[in-house]
């Protein structure tokens, strides 16, 4: 049974998950609601379908464990399949049915590039288990410093580890195109395989969900090593107060979340909380392509969420720094731990560009580094 029709079928209108989402409180009295008209016509529905974070928050408060995200999820992919007797042209629905979408098709394709990408590991020691850094997209186009830290920190805990460059893909699954996705991320897997990588140290969260729920690789975050293994040096925050926010994939992931509170608590930093956080956690307003379906309703989001904030605002999720800061100042972790000034991000420009010149100018440095 398909996630529509099951939210069809068992949905008892109990107004749960409404009263907890931002979108479905915006469009429909209750999921039954929109699962009838994404089944009759979802052309008919484009600015809903991709105005869902796709955050499962709606399934977190569901007594019946019901998930209207999947729904969402499941219709952007009908739209994607054709039932043609001739197959359509390649980017048809860019091209000709949500043009919108083109955006991060374009980002999908670049990011994937040789321009972009990069596999470097140790050939010295074939006997021990091979290890290798993914750091995913967000973080090395916010910051190649951070990168390269974080990668020499790993280098003294993981001896000999290697570094992969490149995307997982969850921009074209979160957009429907299980085509590209699987080709991105198949293409990763094959690589890993490839170079006998027998474990992978993630960086981005989004990067662990999407190698958790669609693969057998051996996952760690660099944060549960630093939780681990020490860090780096020793660090005071002077009891300064922050307030962390849980990215959605680690809703599920307590030992992630409790890693990260444990790091800046070894820091010295007082940690204040939002009111939804940990399994209750609410997304950053950019989650599941949200933005290209309602700009508005989700930049009402975001500017809900960090209005919880009490304090400076700290995530463990690039791409949820980077949509925090477009309305005040924010931080990623790593920027506590090596040392980034603690409000260098109330004014920040954001500039594409710029994104893009970092990554390339990161993947140059590995290039040139001995590994």
């Amino acid at each position: 049974m398909s996630a529509t029709e099951k939210i069809i079928e068992s949905c008892d209108d109990c107004g749960a998950c409404v009263r907890t989402c931002t979108f479905l409180r915006h469009y429909c009295d209750t999921p039954k609601e929109l699962a009838k008209r994404f089944k009759r016509n979802p052309l008919e529905n484009i600015d809903i379908l991709y105005s869902c974070s796709l955050c499962g928050l709606c399934q977190r408060v569901c007594p019946l464990d019901l998930y209207p995200g999947d729904m969402c999820l499941e219709t952007r992919e009908k739209l994607f399949q054709t039932r043609q007797r001739e197959p359509l042209p390649n980017d048809f629905v860019y091209n000709h049915i949500i043009p919108r979408l083109k955006s991060l098709r374009n980002h999908q394709i670049i990011s994937t590039s040789p321009f972009f990408t990069l596999s470097k590991i140790s050939k010295e020691n074939k006997s021990a288990p091979k290890s290798a850094f993914f750091p995913g997209c967000s973080l090395p186009a916010y910051s190649p410093r951070l990168v390269l830290k974080s990668y020499q920190y790993l280098q003294q805990k993981i001896p000999e580890i290697g570094i992969i460059l490149n995307c997982c893909g969850k921009p074209s699954r979160d957009l429907g195109d299980k085509g590209r996705f699987q080709k991105i991320f198949e293409g990763t897997l094959q690589e890993f395989s490839r170079l006998g990588i027998e474990e992978v140290v993630v960086a981005c969260i989004n990067c662990h969900k999407m190698y958790r729920e669609n693969s057998g690789v051996k996952l760690r975050t660099i944060y549960e090593i630093m939780a681990e293994m020490g860090l780096p040096e020793s660090i005071s925050g002077k009891e300064q107060e922050i307030t962390i926010h849980d990215s959605c994939p680690a809703r599920y992931r307590p030992e992630i979340r409790n890693a990260v509170r444990h790091l800046a608590s070894q820091m010295n930093f007082k940690i204040s909380e939002m009111k939804f956080k940990n399994e209750a956690t609410q997304c950053c307003g950019a989650g599941g392509c949200s933005p290209l379906g309602n700009t508005a309703l989700s930049d009402r989001h975001t500017k809900a969420r960090i209005a919880q904030a009490k304090s400076q605002v700290v995530t463990y999720c690039g791409h949820c720094r980077e949509r925090f800061s477009s309305y005040g100042s924010s931080l990623h972790i790593l920027d506590l731990i090596f040392g980034a000034a603690y409000n260098k991000h109330i004014d920040e420009y954001h500039d594409s560009w710029q994104n893009w010149l970092n990554r390339w100018y990161l993947k140059k440095r590995f290039q040139l580094m001995k590994i």
